[in-house]
């Protein structure tokens, strides 16, 4: 063997002790969402809404929800559970008539993994969380022109989570359908003549405040 064959041996053979003893790109630290603090908390929002593919809407005054968040980091994409919800009673409807909307919990509050997060985005600025709220179901009780009518709405909602001004007391759990989302409510179990004018399914919206029990908003984010 010549000397160049023994030289370009050699370096090969190094090349390949180095590869070896390297950690694998996969092997290294997963990503993971982190919420801080966990623990319970409360959201509270001012006018929430609940309209049907017909266009009817249901709209609450005030609603307010109550939660944890058990474990961070945690690979997602459960988040955080809620488990209470209520609305004002009576909410409205259509030509006055009122209703009740009484929620049957437990909820889920899910990230988009990956890809849910955007740092230094959001109304704060801060960084937000898309995601979704799962395992709704509720009961809706009322009188339409056409007299009683109860139904059920279950699904899965789009929401988008903000983060708190630095130290703040403001992230906020926004509740909308995204614009190409196939997330829909569906209702069904429709009880009463009033329900002939309920639609198949409907839309969720509010905006809720969201607080730590030691009074600060909790921070989300993905790394």
């Amino acid at each position: 063997m010549s000397n160049k064959a023994r030289f370009l041996t050699a370096v090969g053979a190094a090349a390949a002790a180095v590869a070896l003893a390297a950690p694998s790109a996969t092997a290294g630290p997963t990503a993971a969402w982190n919420v801080t603090p966990t623990g319970n908390f409360t959201g509270t929002a001012g006018v929430t809404t609940l309209t049907d593919n017909i266009g009817n809407a249901i709209q609450c005054a005030t609603a307010s929800a109550n939660g944890n968040a058990p474990a961070s980091p945690t690979a997602g994409p459960l988040l955080a559970n809620i488990t209470a919800a209520s609305f004002n009673s009576p909410c409205t409807g259509p030509f006055g008539s009122t209703w009740t909307v009484s929620a049957v919990t437990p909820w889920t509050i899910n990230g988009n993994t990956p890809g849910g997060y955007v740092a230094g985005a959001g109304t704060n600025g801060t960084g937000k969380t898309t995601g979704w709220i799962g395992g709704i179901q509720a009961t809706v009780t009322g009188t339409s022109v056409l007299g009683p009518c109860t139904f059920k709405v279950t699904g899965t909602v789009d929401a988008v989570y903000n983060n708190p001004s630095t130290g703040g007391a403001n992230g906020t759990l926004a509740v909308a359908p995204a614009a190409t989302s196939p997330k829909l409510l569906t209702i069904g179990s429709k009880t009463g003549a009033g329900c002939s004018i309920v639609g198949a399914t409907a839309t969720f919206k509010g905006t809720y405040t969201v607080k730590h029990t030691s009074g600060v908003s909790p921070v989300i984010t993905y790394s």
